[in-house]
């Protein structure tokens, strides 16, 4: 979310947001691009290593020859980033790292620590590209008021620390913000003090003050992690809805989770025609933007339109051929409906990199995001995306009337008693269901209706029984991930997760009252 504004000045200054239509055009804006990175990556360690000259002569066998290289892991690029992190040149990209990004850990069940993707001025440049398309079209809507006030980006802190190479390190945002020209200094929130604060409750009321009588008309970032500083900002100014605090509010930029339970959130603090846009950035590169503004009151995010001329190569794995490598499709051969593994190869070095995200294919160049390959929940070979548990959760709240800050579901394993397991959702609600049980049957309901293992399994009650809600004290989330080191910024617990731990976390957290 941190790019964003400093992207703001290449919109001003005219930057064109480039827009590849139609299969061909993808297909072609993508391959340029592939060829171009093969031979800007051929004579760095990584690149000999993989003979990327070799494939990038090899002109009309060009993708598929790259398509014979295996998919890339964080852990098989670990050797080479430690060497980028010591001030190596020419490792994964040409000359030296200018900056580590931090990755988020949050869905890795490995204890790897800490773990960067380093940044080269290209990568970091992408990013700005990513931003500046955001902008762009949300001001063609919005209009040039969307800049006549303050533009707040809720993200981590931007404190960078210099690593022993003297090489900055620290989250995104920080690296990003920390580019913003010098006339657009005015735009930005909550300020560089503030955004380095690393303490997320001190923050959240240091921002909430500093704001709650200033002109803010545009708002980036998580929206649970937004909800948070509303309401601090509701209580400062004396007001239940954020509308009657920031009345010029005009666009609110959300990603890193589906946006559908929070719907509910959002119309409560919002003006039912504020301008929304979805994004889809990482450290590894900036993915997607939404194809189109829209308007709260529609309901509905549209399609992520993938950046396919933004100098990152594109591909797309099927998740029921996720052995066979040689088989992914670039962006222009999406089928609708189909939910692949997201592959990236970037000016940062990354070849065929899986980021652990999935998506749903929608139309050529469009997706929808679906959750994380380790935030889906198939302990009994049932199959639920992350996406699909957000849709029958926004249902769920939709059918009850209730409003959900945080959730998390869990599986309950069969016992020697019980062979049979269910589905444990623990929710902290802002307003909860009056009746429980029926937010139970909906979150049943739709997802039997739209998964068709999931429905197997549940047939009679024989291997999979109905989901049971736990619902949560206000706070519990915020606890849990404070214990864990993880409050704000993009911190998340998982939607989903394959064993207990966050359930415990989250039980021990609640005072063990659910």
């Amino acid at each position: 979310m941190g790019s964003l504004l400093g992207s703001v000045a290449p919109h001003l200054l005219g930057w064109q947001d480039r827009r590849p239509r139609g299969r061909d055009e993808i297909r072609a804006s993508q391959n340029a691009i592939l060829e171009r990175l093969l031979r800007h990556m051929a004579s760095t360690r990584r690149g000999a290593s993989l003979g990327l000259g070799r494939i990038a002569g090899s002109k009309g066998l060009l993708v598929e020859r790259f398509r014979e290289l295996p998919v890339e892991h964080y852990a098989d690029i670990a050797s080479e980033i430690e060497a980028c992190a010591r001030g190596e040149r020419d490792v994964l990209f040409r000359g030296r790292a200018v900056a580590l990004a931090q990755t988020s850990g949050t869905t890795s069940e490995a204890k790897t620590g800490e773990r960067y993707i380093p940044q080269s001025r290209r990568l970091l440049a992408h990013h700005a590209r990513g931003g500046a398309a955001a902008l762009s079209r949300l001001s063609q809507v919005a209009g040039p008021e969307l800049f006549g006030g303050r533009m707040l980006m809720l993200g981590g802190s931007t404190r960078l620390e210099r690593n022993p190479a003297g090489i900055p390190a620290g989250d995104l945002s920080g690296i990003t913000v920390s580019r913003i020209p010098w006339f657009l200094a005015s735009l930005y929130e909550p300020g560089r003090k503030l955004a380095l604060e690393s303490d997320w409750s001190a923050k959240v009321r240091g921002i909430a003050r500093r704001l709650v009588h200033a002109d803010v008309r545009l708002v980036a970032g998580i929206p649970s992690w937004c909800q948070v500083l509303f309401q601090q900002v509701c209580e400062m100014g004396g007001a239940h809805r954020l509308r009657e605090v920031w009345p010029e509010m005009r666009a609110f930029v959300h990603g890193g989770v589906s946006i559908d339970p929070y719907l509910p959130m959002l119309r409560e603090h919002l003006a039912p025609d504020t301008w929304m846009m979805e994004v889809y950035p990482s450290s590894e590169a900036f993915i997607a933007v939404g194809s189109r503004p829209w308007r709260l009151d529609e309901g509905v995010a549209p399609d992520l339109e993938l950046l396919t001329a933004h100098d990152v190569y594109l591909e797309f794995l099927r998740e029921d051929l996720a052995d066979r490598p040689d088989l992914a499709v670039g962006a222009h051969d999406l089928e609708p409906g189909a939910l692949y593994r997201v592959l990236l190869t970037t000016p940062g070095g990354l070849v065929r990199h899986q980021i652990g995200d999935l998506v749903e294919g929608r139309a050529p160049g469009m997706i929808r995001f679906a959750g994380r390959v380790k935030g889906r929940i198939s302990v009994f070979g049932e199959h639920v995306e992350g996406a699909r548990l957000a849709e029958a959760l926004a249902e769920a709240c939709r059918a009850t009337d209730s409003v959900v800050r945080e959730w998390h579901v869990a599986p309950v394993l069969p016992t020697a008693s019980d062979p049979r397991g269910r589905h444990e959702w623990w929710v902290e609600f802002l307003r909860e269901p009056d009746d429980p049980d029926w937010f139970e049957g909906v979150l049943d309901e739709v997802l039997q209706r739209g998964v068709l293992d999931y429905q197997a399994h549940r047939a009679g009650d024989v291997q999979l029984l109905s989901p049971r809600l736990r619902a949560l004290p206000k706070g519990t989330f915020h606890r849990a991930l404070q214990a864990e080191g993880r409050l704000g910024g993009q911190h998340k617990v998982p939607t989903a997760w394959s064993d207990r731990r966050w359930a415990d976390l989250l039980s021990r957290f609640s005072g063990g009252t659910t």
